[in-house]
């Protein structure tokens, strides 16, 4: 049996080493960092069918999650649409899934490197689960968990040049996460950048009932410089979001990282039994991957400009106010193949 080596331990590395380790494949993970750790992401979880859930084995970690069955979305403070999600959406912080990932990967025998960074060059057997790719962008994300919020489901606030998710995880914390265009002006640190970001943007109702919350600064993250859709191949086998980053207002971003996951598996576990050549677990995987993401990719990638047009959002207000637009059947185009 062949060994398989995946560099970067995030949700998509962490679960799919899980699901190999299932197997009895040989599995190492080489992640730059430490867990715990915080990163920029809604930190919940709609869409994926809980069958891949049990592939992978990870369902015993998603089962802590907080259950979320409703969902409003804000037009520059104006609240234009509230419903129930067609899904549940479990809520749970990046900083416990990961760590509770890493748990699980190491007491099923796999092999953990951390604060390392994958140094050698032979591509075969190697996966990337880097996450974005970080280049030259107008994007920021920017996240940080509030202790006492007032927030019941899922809420999803639109601004001028941007919009941020809130979503209660464990502990009584709240993730506040966002996506705005970059704001050369914006000089702030810390808490106060958010802040910024917000009021800038013209979410100065949500800035300021965000300002009576209690703040964990250790968990404030960022991040810059990346783009959407399919992203630039760092190595032939990719996953998770180096593989493919849909915008962060689908709410899909976790849920396709499981997936990919999902689907990777399957394939590199023919190739460790050899029973395929790598060349054609990499073909026959990315195949995959073009046939059940694309749908998705492709209504998230029109709609996304939307958000950011004067003109584009006038219409979803006034399509969102009058009760056509077609929330439930987009959510659900946006969540399968």
């Amino acid at each position: 049996m062949k060994k398989v080596c995946i560099i970067g331990g995030g949700l998509a590395g962490l679960s799919l080493g899980v699901y190999l380790r299932k197997h009895q494949i040989e599995t190492e993970i080489v992640e730059a960092g430490r867990y715990p750790k915080h990163k920029v992401c809604g930190e919940f979880i709609c869409g994926v069918n809980s069958s891949v859930l049990e592939e992978l084995g990870v369902q015993s970690i998603i089962a802590q999650s907080l259950e979320h069955r409703t969902m409003a979305w804000w037009m520059e403070g104006e609240k234009v649409l509230e419903d129930t999600l067609p899904t549940v959406a479990w809520g749970l912080s990046r900083y416990k899934i990961d760590d509770d990932l890493a748990r699980l990967f190491e007491q099923s025998g796999g092999n953990l490197r951390t604060g390392e960074r994958y140094m050698e060059g032979d591509l075969e057997g190697v996966v990337w689960g880097t996450g974005k790719r970080k280049k030259r962008g107008r994007w920021i994300g920017l996240k940080i968990h509030a202790l006492n919020a007032d927030v019941e489901g899922l809420e999803m606030h639109v601004g001028q040049r941007g919009y941020m998710g809130l979503c209660e995880v464990e502990g009584g914390r709240t993730n506040c996460c966002g996506l705005f265009r970059v704001d050369k002006s914006i000089k702030a640190r810390g808490s106060e950048m958010v802040d910024q970001y917000l009021r800038a943007n013209g979410l100065v109702a949500l800035a300021d009932r965000m300002s009576t919350w209690e703040k964990d600064s250790a968990s404030l993250s960022a991040t810059a410089g990346f783009s959407f859709g399919r992203q630039e191949q760092e190595g032939e086998f990719c996953v998770g979001d180096a593989s493919y980053l849909i915008p962060p207002f689908t709410g899909n971003g976790m849920s396709m990282a499981l997936e990919s996951s999902w689907m990777a598996g399957k394939w590199l576990r023919r190739y460790a039994e050899e029973e395929i050549e790598w060349e054609q677990a990499v073909q026959g995987y990315n195949r995959e991957c073009v046939a059940f993401f694309q749908k998705r990719m492709r209504i998230s990638g029109t709609i996304q400009p939307l958000l950011f047009n004067h003109l584009g959002r006038s219409l979803l207000r006034v399509a969102a106010t009058a009760g056509v637009l077609p929330f439930q059947f987009l959510f659900r185009q946006l969540r399968t193949p």
